[in-house]
């Protein structure tokens, strides 16, 4: 149960973190291989390429699970004052627009692997099969996707707390 909790706070940041690390270590060496040794490496210019692709996603994981996406809340901040029930709803409300969108990119991700896996094309410098370079989509999307369960379940409890207390 720890080890779920840590990597439940923690997964997307390993990630991103182990990919910026990879892909800046490959541009760097590559700019010393170009510069001082005056050699080119083909093969980590591409790697870098895909390592950022997948950064890209496992990042966007991380702001959806620290709300740190691009966010209008002009409205559920005003809403909030004057209710804050309806502020709440229309928080739940965006959230499943939003977990919409992500089902949509989660299906059409997986077609996009499964249809790379099944021509069998590969990278032109490592000769990586090309649906592995692709599968970064689907992992970040599932985890944004995980994420936003996440926030609507806290959503939810939350609208529950305050349905009570306009209760009371």
């Amino acid at each position: 149960m720890k080890l779920y909790k840590h990597l439940d706070d923690h997964i997307e940041t390993y990630l991103s973190a182990a990919l910026l690390v990879f892909f800046s270590l490959l541009c760097i060496v590559q700019v010393i291989m170009r510069y001082v040794f005056n050699e080119s490496l083909i093969w980590s210019e591409e790697l870098s390429r895909y390592a950022f692709v997948w950064f890209i996603y496992t990042s966007a994981a991380y702001a959806v699970r620290y709300q740190r996406h691009v966010k209008f809340s002009f409205l559920v901040t005003l809403l909030h004052k004057a209710s804050p029930m309806f502020s709440q709803l229309l928080k739940i409300l965006a959230l499943i627009i939003w977990i919409s969108f992500l089902i949509f990119l989660d299906y059409f991700s997986i077609q996009l692997v499964l249809n790379q896996y099944h021509t069998g094309q590969v990278s032109p410098a490592n000769q990586l099969p090309m649906y592995m370079v692709y599968i970064g989509i689907p992992i970040g999307s599932f985890l944004m996707t995980f994420r936003v369960v996440q926030h609507i379940i806290r959503d939810v409890n939350a609208l529950k707390t305050v349905a009570l207390n306009n209760r009371k």
